[in-house]
């Protein structure tokens, strides 16, 4: 029998200084010149625009292998540019990159007025997280912007305390939350993670997720994007989401500066 679920969130906001991918069929590799495609790699998908500044448009590849047709998992995912003036093909070697689905998409996240490579995978995890990956073009050598290490976002750490409650802290920014866990005191009290009157039995250290969604987002229509973020912090179990977080994110002096980050304390939680 179905429950109607009810959940009433605050959101809390941190200050801080300043301010649909399409997924495409994949192409048989021996139809495109010059990439040298293994039997086992293919397209998932690929842009036509302008990545290293000389006004005329490049494409761009996202590579993915597979060691069946039937496979929906890509392995060494990679990323290769063919310039439309030289129709040199340029290798990203990417590391490490692999997933489900595949999402490409070219903007300037720098703001140079040249447009950059975002690309996103599906971690397929219980979480619903995603691995990114961001490049530029400089003098027409790829450089990684955004890396392996960026997919972590606003990474809370902490405890729970006595109460009901969670204290959590982010090193970056230097902030510290206190999170009401009330609405899930029934359920701690089960657990005999609490007694009833809110003394913590045993140690519990909540985490944060890295993105659930990474999106980019131009704020101010000056045709540099930003990245809107979703992440989500578990408490007793990865089950368990004690608050969920909305972060802002530009790149500016050669590093991503988040511009603003918001938190939810969860109320009441009724099942």
């Amino acid at each position: 029998m179905n429950k109607k679920v009810i959940s009433l969130l605050l959101v809390g906001a941190i200050g801080v200084s300043g301010l649909s991918f399409a997924h495409a069929s994949s192409t048989k590799p021996n139809k495109i010149k010059g990439l040298n495609l293994s039997k086992n790699q293919y397209i998932i998908t690929q842009k036509v625009r302008d990545v290293n500044g000389d006004k005329i448009k490049d494409t761009v590849y996202l590579i993915g292998e597979k060691e069946k047709d039937e496979d929906i998992y890509n392995q060494n995912v990679n990323v290769l540019i063919k310039y439309g003036k030289t129709k040199k093909v340029v290798n990203a070697n990417l590391k490490d990159l692999g997933g489900y689905e595949g999402k490409l998409i070219v903007k300037d996240f720098t703001g140079d007025k040249v447009a950059d490579i975002f690309v996103s995978m599906e971690t397929g995890g219980s979480g619903a997280t995603l691995d990114n990956r961001i490049m530029t073009v400089k003098n027409n050598a790829v450089k990684m912007i955004f890396s392996d290490d960026n997919n972590m976002g606003v990474n809370f750490n902490g405890s729970f305390v006595d109460g009901f409650k969670a204290q959590l802290k982010e090193k970056n920014l230097n902030k510290e939350i206190t999170l009401d866990l009330s609405a899930f005191k029934d359920e701690y009290i089960e657990q005999k993670i609490y007694d009833r009157n809110g003394k913590l039995l045993g140690k519990v250290e909540p985490w944060t997720d890295p993105f659930s969604m990474l999106k980019p987002v131009d704020y101010d229509g000056d045709g540099t994007y930003e990245l809107a973020g979703h992440q989500r912090v578990s408490g007793s179990c990865h089950a368990n989401t004690i608050s969920n977080i909305e972060s802002i994110w530009k790149f500016e002096n050669s590093k991503w500066t988040p511009m603003q980050v918001e938190y939810t304390t969860i109320l009441t939680n009724e099942f």
